[in-house]
């Protein structure tokens, strides 16, 4: 990036670092992005393809309403071709760049009726981060003005609005001692509704194994019991549902 471009960022990134709130730092980040004609956005956690409560990992929703609507009417995040793009991707990306050739036609059906509804093209920014899982931030409209000099700022903005709405504070994060892989995974079956004793015979552990797991992962977590803890590693980010 050049100098004027920094020193932009720079001031960008202070300006919603400052706002008195999240919703005026949405409002600075959103006339940041009407700059290059983009008026709708969506900031949200990428679940697995099949999640039937997908809806849940969406940290703002900053699309038009009737879109929205359509969207989840519809059941196109199963299909959805940027959010299947974004799981993968490292790089941010224009909409209109997805292979067209590659897309299915329920994914094709999905950017058609966006267009419908205004919005003919966009931006991905795929986010990844350790232990929560792929997210995104996204915005669109009906006429995108994104020179290729403008992407490391737009992607910079873009991750750095994901952590000020999606992230807890450092102290936050600092509470407790982190899970063990092994932790993560049993609670990761706990959250899907295991009992003990299933996961004992899904990790090949005796029952004994599992308890002691549990109580680890409770003393950890500060947590009276599983349900606590589940609820406390979600806010950590340690597991996803």
């Amino acid at each position: 990036m050049n100098n004027a471009t920094v020193l932009e960022l720079f001031a960008a990134i202070t300006e919603i670092d400052a706002a008195h709130s999240s919703e005026r730092a949405v409002e600075i980040f959103q006339g940041l992005l009407r700059r290059y004609g983009l008026h709708s956005f969506l900031i949200a956690r990428l679940p697995v393809p099949h999640d039937r409560q997908w809806h849940r990992a969406i940290l703002h929703d900053g699309w038009r309403s009737e879109w929205f609507a359509r969207y989840k009417s519809a059941g196109h995040f199963f299909y959805d071709p940027c959010a299947a793009h974004c799981r993968l991707a490292a790089q941010p990306f224009l909409w209109h760049q997805l292979p067209r050739g590659g897309l299915t036609p329920r994914g094709r059906l999905v950017m058609e009726e966006a267009a419908e509804f205004g919005m003919k093209d966009g931006i991905c920014v795929p986010i990844h981060v350790p232990l929560a899982g792929p997210a995104v931030v996204t915005a669109g409209s009906d006429r995108v003005e994104v020179p290729p000099s403008a992407m490391p700022l737009i992607e910079a903005l873009c991750v750095h609005m994901f952590r000020k709405v999606g992230l807890k504070s450092k102290s936050d994060n600092e509470e407790g001692s982190p899970l063990t892989p092994r932790e993560r995974e049993l609670l990761q079956w706990s959250a899907q509704g295991k009992t003990t004793d299933d996961i004992s015979s899904i990790l090949g552990i005796s029952t004994n194994t599992v308890e002691s797991h549990q109580r680890n992962i409770r003393e950890k977590l500060d947590a009276i019991n599983v349900a606590h803890a589940i609820v406390k590693a979600l806010r950590r980010y340690e597991i996803q549902i």
